[in-house]
């Protein structure tokens, strides 16, 4: 046996609160300080807003709408995970030796250069590609 579904609607004046035909039904919308309203409304109802609101809109000038544009969020470069191993390296040599080394940002090129002395073994090029 085949069956059917079907949907019904039933529609609220949202002015008056009492059901409305859908033939009736005049989806009114409206801004009022930056904000977007709708509302599901009769015909006539809708018809009387639009003539209350008639000498505001003549005597208003027509701002039209743009959407807000999310400013493109700024693209870190891809970590190279040795050179981030080589940095923390000289970092804490460089503390643990009396230098001055920030816990962020750029290392001074005189601790580099203090750390490759005291390190000569290490291979300083994922620094040395970025530096």
């Amino acid at each position: 046996m085949a069956s059917r579904t079907r949907t019904v609607v039933d529609y609220t004046d949202d002015m008056t609160g009492l059901p409305i035909e859908e033939e009736q039904v005049d989806k009114f919308q409206f801004s009022v300080d930056g904000l977007d309203f709708i509302m599901d409304t009769d015909t006539a109802i809708a018809n009387e807003i639009r003539e209350l609101l008639s000498r505001a809109v003549a005597n208003a000038s027509i701002q039209y709408y743009k959407p807000k544009v999310e400013e493109p969020k700024a693209r870190r470069k891809p970590t190279n995970p040795e050179r981030s191993r080589l940095v923390k390296k000289i970092r804490f040599w460089a503390n643990e030796n009396g230098k001055k080394v920030s816990r962020l940002g750029r290392i001074p090129d005189d601790v580099v250069v203090a750390y490759r002395t005291a390190n000569p073994g290490v291979d300083m090029t994922p620094f040395e590609k970025s530096h």
